[in-house]
């Protein structure tokens, strides 16, 4: 597949998934959004992973696990205080500093 023909369906799917829909309470509207955010994120570090372990490429997939913990931070600080995602927002940062130390320092 052409990447430069993927980046208008990436678009697409991307508006499809984060536009509120009618009659949602702005509650659920956000928390709407919010899982269709992590949902799109979770393909990427999917792909990330799969490409960090075939080919060692860390970077990638430590990017996209932070894009995941700043998108959760921002949620909880604007709506949720629901344990359950606070507890997978820790482990999430737990992975992404897991993820960190891997990465090979510049000297």
């Amino acid at each position: 597949m052409n990447a430069s023909r993927s980046w208008p369906a990436l678009a697409l799917m991307l508006m499809a998934f984060t536009w509120p829909a009618a009659g949602f309470s702005t509650e659920d509207s956000e928390r709407s959004t919010y899982n269709n955010k992590m949902a799109l994120i979770g393909v990427l570090r999917e792909s990330a992973r799969e490409r960090a372990v075939a080919s060692g490429d860390l970077q990638t997939l430590c990017l996209i696990l932070g894009i995941g913990v700043d998108v959760t931070d921002q949620y909880l600080q604007a709506l949720d205080e629901d344990p359950a995602l606070q507890e997978r927002h820790q482990v999430m940062k737990a992975d992404l500093d897991t993820c960190l130390v891997g990465l090979p320092t510049a000297d």
